[in-house]
C-alpha cells in the first residue's frame, strides 16, 4: 500500500490547518452577534414563524422565544442549548461554528458578569465595613472624652469639699475661742457677786445678831463653794454651735448632706478610700447610696451604721436620737 501523501493533499492540509487560526483572528477583531439575534434574522429572512421553526423542531414555542432572546436556563446542562442551537442554526441555514462561537463567547461574557457583580458586592460590603469601624472608632473616642471631663469635674468638686472642710474649721476655732472666753467672764462675774453676797450677809450678821455670825459665814462660804460649781457646769454643757462628722469611704458612694440652716454641705460621689471632714449646725440631714461602705464619726464618736440595711439608701440625722 502506498502511503505516500501527493503535494496536492499536502497543500490542503496545510490550508485547513490554518483556517481555524484565520477563523479565530477575525472572530477576535469582529464584534460578537449574539446566537439568538443571528438565528432570529435568519428566521425573518426566511419569513418563518416561531411556531413553524417549534413545530419543525419538535420544539415548544416557548424555548424558541429564549433562544432568540438569548436567555438558557442555568440549571440546564451546556450540552441540550448547544443541541438546540446546532438544530436551529441548520433549519435556517445559518453556519453552526459561528452559532456556537457566539455562545461560548456569551456564556464567558455572563461569567465575567457575575464576577464583576460579586467583587462589586464585596466592594460594597468592605466600604460598608469601613464605615461600622470609623463609627466605632468615633463612639469609643466620644466615651473616653466622656470619661475624662466627667473625672475632671470630680477632680475639682472633691477640691471643693477640701477647701469647704479647712474654711469651716478655721471658723468654728474662732467662734470656739470666743465662746470660752465668754465662758470666763460669766465665770469671773459670779464669783465677785458670790463674794459681794458674802460681803452684805456678814455685815448684817453682825448688826443684827452677833451670836449668828459664824452661821451667816457658814452660809455665804457655802453659797461661795456651790455657786462657781454651777457655773462650771453650765460651762460644760455649752452645745458647741457648730458639729463636725468625718466620712469614711470603703467603696464609690454617692451623698447628700445639709446642716440646720438648709444649706447643702457635700454631694456627689465619693470615690473609695477618700475621708471627707464636714462642719456645719447640727442636726445634720445625711443621705447615704451605700451606707454598708461608709464609716461615720460625729464630734469625735462613732456612728453605729449596722442598723442600715445593706444596699439600700439611708436617710437620717446627726446627731441620731433614740
Amino acid at each position: 500500500m502506498n502511503n505516500e501523501v501527493s503535494p496536492e493533499n499536502k497543500a490542503g492540509n496545510e490550508e485547513q490547518s490554518t483556517t481555524p487560526e484565520i477563523i479565530t483572528e477575525l472572530s477576535e477583531d469582529m464584534e460578537m452577534v449574539s446566537p439568538g439575534t443571528m438565528l432570529r434574522e435568519a428566521r425573518e429572512a426566511l419569513s418563518l414563524s416561531q411556531e413553524h421553526i417549534a413545530s419543525k423542531l419538535n420544539f415548544k414555542v416557548g424555548i424558541v422565544k429564549n433562544i432568540e432572546d438569548d436567555t438558557f436556563d442555568p440549571l440546564m446542562p451546556v450540552t441540550f442549548n448547544r443541541g438546540y442551537l446546532v438544530n436551529y442554526a441548520k433549519l435556517v441555514g445559518v453556519e453552526v461554528e459561528d452559532v456556537l462561537a457566539s455562545y461560548d463567547a456569551l456564556d464567558a461574557a455572563t461569567i465575567q458578569r457575575t464576577e464583576m457583580l460579586s467583587f462589586s458586592r464585596e466592594t460594597a460590603k468592605q466600604a460598608e465595613h469601613s464605615r461600622v469601624m470609623w463609627l466605632s472608632y468615633l463612639i469609643v473616642a466620644v466615651l473616653v472624652g466622656l470619661t475624662i471631663l466627667w473625672w475632671q469635674q470630680e477632680s475639682r468638686q472633691q477640691e471643693t469639699d477640701t477647701s469647704k472642710a479647712i474654711s469651716s474649721t478655721t471658723i468654728v476655732k474662732g467662734v470656739s475661742d470666743e465662746v470660752a472666753v465668754k465662758d470666763l467672764e460669766s465665770t469671773y462675774l459670779s464669783e465677785e457677786q458670790a463674794n459681794g453676797n458674802t460681803q452684805v450677809n456678814e455685815n448684817k450678821s453682825d448688826v443684827e445678831l452677833g451670836t449668828q455670825t459664824e452661821l451667816s459665814t457658814s452660809d455665804a462660804i457655802s453659797n461661795e463653794s456651790s455657786d462657781p460649781s454651777k457655773n462650771n457646769i453650765e460651762t460644760l454643757t455649752v452645745v458647741p454651735a457648730i458639729s463636725t462628722a468625718v466620712f469614711t469611704f470603703n467603696g464609690d458612694c454617692w451623698v447628700n448632706i445639709f446642716d440646720a440652716t438648709g444649706e447643702r454641705i457635700a454631694w456627689g460621689v465619693k470615690k473609695s478610700g477618700y475621708v471627707m471632714t464636714i462642719q456645719g449646725k447640727a442636726p445634720l440631714s445625711i443621705t447615704v447610696g451605700k451606707p454598708e461602705l461608709t464609716s461615720i464619726t460625729f464630734n469625735g464618736q462613732p456612728v453605729d451604721m449596722s442598723a442600715f440595711n445593706v444596699g439600700n439608701i439611708a436617710k437620717f440625722n446627726l446627731p441620731i436620737v433614740e
